[in-house]
């Protein structure tokens, strides 16, 4: 018999349904989410459970973003509206006292003018001013924090929350207190925050980051438990089920093994130190993973500086066998780099394809955790990875895409992207299909690589041109598989640390463009490929938990 899942709730909203399915993580997306319930309680206003989502939805992007007023504005309001009893009082006035007291400043065109000077000592003393003085503190201190994270200062960013997040905003206080450490790499500390927060005032359905904390301080019991407690209440957090079937299953940890031959194939320009620490951290890997030999080729797209210097250097240290290099006479671009290599004798060699951007550190399981997901889903069309920024890993720069209605006034669906809303506290650790991976390291099987007619060069020098190979190996049927248990680490800073030219802007865009217009008319048809596949991903594993639910309340 088949378990039944929420969506299959007669009448549930499909463009609802494919917003959970991308994920319950990200404020904005969380909030969109709400509205849906929502609209779809409006429609149907006989049923009870449409507010309940909503109120959770809401909590959710509260959690999120603890200090964003308009959330607790808009939860605070839904929870007038809750049957008694079904929301802890302490919780209920601790949205309220958030409310009450976030207030915009009159004006922000004096922190606009620090902003355009480019003085952070000026700007982190005006805002700690504007915090201590009590005037729009809440504001002030939001907009503090996240610049303290951004530029990894957690104890300036801990006594900032402390001057404002007192007395009736204690509980506030533990939780902002957690999600700092969590994201400090504290976890201990993080659980413990976590813990005094829901002791003072409990969540509605717990706070999803406290079991992600007990699961980075190796507390699986408290993590299972914690996750099973939340799905109970909130079973269309797709996020939380993910992350217990992985930690149940074992997928969480484990490692796999690629029954042929690898070739792993970068292509460089001018980045002659950054290729030198991708390499060092490429022959550092566990080569042992792969049952058949491991060669490294590599394109030099002709670069003017030191890099024929580090190529050959590591040719003479690894061997030939095992790094042989092509240099062109002239850049040819992404697309057209990542074709020659595909089109190279040497690669042809090989039954699995590793490509790499000459500007990543490895783990040194990276082949084993790829090949678990190749292992877990076999007919997957390329299996990726979680990319962190290589500076500060509180920030996801590539997770699991997926394909979101088209907003109000659009035609064209969205791509969705929970992890630039906020910072990765791990609930993006999770793998399962997806619409798109980031292109900077994942494996293909070489002839689902070659199969779909290569990169399109139209996507020259760069951008979209791997997003455009997901999308056709999606709706081949062989959608891509997301190994969030993989972080690999990306050199090339996250827009929130350092702001894109113009002209890299103005690449982005027209690709974009190129893309959407490339795929007009079939986006019904990966919407609905993607649904089938994401649904039915997420049921087998509803099942497993379903299964195991008991053993779950006993004490795992």
């Amino acid at each position: 018999m088949m378990t039944p899942l929420w969506l299959d709730t007669p009448g549930f909203p499909l463009p609802l349904a494919d917003m959970l399915l991308a994920g319950t993580l990200g404020r904005d997306h969380l909030l969109r989410a709400a509205a849906m319930a929502q609209a779809a309680g409006e429609t149907a206003p006989d049923n009870a459970d449409w507010p309940r989502l909503r109120r959770q939805l809401l909590a959710a992007a509260l959690e999120e973003d603890p200090l964003y007023g308009p959330t607790a504005g808009a939860l605070a309001q839904a929870l007038r509206a809750a049957p008694p009893g079904r929301i802890n009082p302490a919780f209920s006035a601790q949205v309220e006292a958030l409310a009450a007291r976030f207030r915009p400043p009159e004006s922000v065109a004096y922190y606009e003018r620090l902003l355009a000077a480019s003085n952070p000592g000026r700007i982190e003393a005006y805002l700690e001013n504007e915090i201590r003085n009590g005037r729009a503190a809440l504001f002030w201190l939001h907009i503090a924090l996240h610049r303290a994270v951004l530029g990894r200062d957690f104890d300036r960013a801990a006594a900032l929350a402390g001057l404002a997040l007192a007395g009736e905003l204690t509980p506030l206080g533990h939780k902002v207190a957690g999600d700092l450490a969590l994201l400090r790499g504290d976890s201990p500390a993080a659980l413990a925050a976590y813990d005094a927060a829901e002791a003072l005032a409990p969540w509605p359905a717990g706070l999803f980051r406290r079991p992600l904390a007990a699961l980075a301080a190796g507390r699986e019991d408290v993590a299972a438990k914690a996750l099973a407690a939340l799905l109970r209440d909130f079973p269309e957090h797709v996020s939380a089920g993910l992350a217990l079937y992985d930690l149940i299953s074992g997928r969480r940890r484990g490692l796999g093994r690629l029954a042929s031959d690898l070739c792993v194939a970068l292509y460089t320009f001018n980045k002659a130190d950054d290729l030198d620490k991708t390499l060092a951290s490429l022959f550092a890997s566990d080569f042992s993973r792969v049952d058949g030999t491991v060669r490294t080729l590599l394109l030099d797209n002709a670069s003017g500086d030191a890099t024929p210097d580090v190529v050959a250097a590591w040719t003479d240290r690894v061997g030939i066998d095992r790094l042989a290099a092509i240099r062109v006479p002239v850049n040819v671009g992404a697309p057209a780099a990542r074709n020659w290599l595909a089109s190279d004798d040497r690669l042809a060699e090989a039954a699995h394809v590793a490509y790499l951007d000459d500007d990543v550190d490895l783990p040194v399981d990276w082949i084993a955790r790829l090949a678990a997901a190749a292992e877990a889903y076999p007919e997957a069309g390329v299996w990726g990875c979680r990319v962190l920024d290589a500076v500060n890993p509180a920030i996801a720069q590539g997770v699991d895409v997926m394909l979101l209605p088209p907003d109000q006034g659009q035609e064209e669906p969205q791509l969705s992207g929970l992890h630039a809303q906020g910072f990765d506290f791990g609930g993006f650790a999770h793998l399962r299909p997806c619409l798109t991976v980031m292109g900077c390291c994942h494996l293909f099987r070489r002839e689902r690589l070659l199969g779909t007619g290569g990169f399109d060069i139209r996507f020259s020098p760069s951008q979209y041109d791997d997003v455009d190979h997901d999308w056709r190996l999606a709706l081949a049927g062989t959608p891509p598989v997301y190994q969030g248990h993989l972080a690999v680490a990306h050199r090339r800073p996250a827009p929130a640390l350092v702001r894109p030219r113009p002209d890299q802007l103005a690449g982005g865009q027209a690709n974009w463009q190129k893309l959407a217009a490339k795929h007009a008319g079939r986006y019904a048809a990966m919407a609905a490929a993607l649904r089938q596949a994401t649904t039915s991903d997420l049921r087998r594993k509803y099942e497993v938990l379903a299964q195991v639910g008991p053993r779950l309340d006993a004490g795992f």
